[in-house]
């Protein structure tokens, strides 16, 4: 009889915690239509994807705003970062790392 009832406990658990959870709990992180094709948000996901990452090019680089023009300058001069993007990609990196950077 006992285990009847902890089964009837865990079971109600499970049950309340699926009622009262909201469903943006077990989403991925999307991002909506329109910034797909910003810019600025393609080129932070490519940085941080491909190039940021613990096992990417830039991984141990940090990023200021004194050094950030000449990231922009290897993405295009650097083999093995022209080779981990695509054009399309550096490009939006630029943009991405120009906005970031620049002083508003």
């Amino acid at each position: 009889m006992m285990t009847i009832r902890s089964y009837g406990i865990l079971a109600a658990f499970l049950t309340s915690a699926l009622i009262f959870n909201s469903p943006i709990t077990f989403a991925s992180i999307n991002f909506p239509e329109e910034s797909a094709n910003d810019p600025y948000h393609v080129g932070k996901i490519t940085y941080h994807r491909k190039l940021a990452c613990p096992s990417c090019p830039l991984s141990k680089t940090i990023i200021d705003s004194s050094m950030y023009k000449s990231v922009i300058a290897r993405l295009n001069t650097d083999k093995e970062l022209m080779t981990a993007l695509s054009e399309e990609e550096r490009t939006a990196v630029a943009y991405y790392l120009e906005k970031l950077f620049t002083p508003r």
